[in-house]
């Protein structure tokens, strides 16, 4: 099974790399078509060397690729569909934010019962 074992591993460093919450914001931005590091440190409002240090994690990991125009570095996704991705993982966020919620809204009403219940019965 090493084969799965080295699926894993190049599995776990791309998760690795997205652990990073600048990271994902820069996909997301990307998502919406290639921009410049000025163009992405103003949009997340995080300074220029910071983007560039997140882009070029995700560039060696071969996320995003680049081109020059004139002195401009522009970056775009290599797998737009990361940006699909890194979707779909808000609706589980949602879904499990949702059950939370209830499960919080359940709780303050079992202790009101409990705290309200004359001694003996059950609520």
């Amino acid at each position: 099974m090493p084969y799965r074992l080295t699926a894993a591993r190049e599995l776990g460093t791309l998760l690795g790399a997205l652990a990073h919450p600048q990271r994902l914001l820069i996909i997301e931005e990307l998502r919406l078509g290639e921009r410049d590091v000025a163009s992405l440190a103003a949009a997340l409002r995080v300074a220029q060397p910071i983007i560039s240090q997140q882009l070029n994690r995700l560039r060696l990991l071969h996320l995003v690729t680049e081109r020059r125009e004139g002195r401009h570095v522009i970056y775009r996704l290599c797998y737009p569909q990361l940006a699909e991705w890194l979707d779909a993982g808000l609706e589980i966020i949602m879904k499990e934010a949702d059950r939370a919620q209830e499960v919080a809204d359940a709780s303050k009403k079992a202790r009101i019962a409990w705290s309200t219940a004359p001694e003996g019965s059950e609520a």
